[in-house]
């Protein structure tokens, strides 16, 4: 493994982490990358790396909880996402983030951090 490849494994651990920290567990992470559990946890523990969908999956989830945490706590962030919401008719975020409708959440949260502002 060469060291560029070494540092991308800790980068996509920090970030399995950050979200983990603020609100989603191993398992919905994995549901929405449409990995395995155990995939996840090699993530968080840097032995592997996420590519394709997956990654790209990741990184939508870690935009979206970076935009949430300018206006909720961690507890708060964890509200939000597991809880029906009414600008989403009433669907929950993380339903949504499963089925990958990562634009809908995301309108959702803009719309939550440009009324913050």
């Amino acid at each position: 493994m060469s060291r560029s490849q070494g540092l991308a494994e800790v980068l996509y651990s920090r970030i399995v982490s950050d979200i983990r920290d603020a609100s989603l567990t191993s398992s919905e992470l994995a549901a929405i990358t449409g990995v395995r559990e155990r995939q996840v946890q090699n993530w968080a523990a840097g032995t592997s790396r996420p590519g394709g969908a997956s990654r790209d999956r990741l990184l939508e989830v870690k935009y979206i909880v970076d935009l949430l945490k300018e206006v909720y706590t961690p507890e708060g962030i964890d509200i939000w996402v597991h809880a029906r919401n009414r600008s989403l008719d009433g669907h929950r975020p993380i339903d949504l983030l499963k089925a990958g409708e990562f634009r809908e959440v995301l309108n959702a949260v803009e719309r939550l951090t440009a009324g913050a502002s």
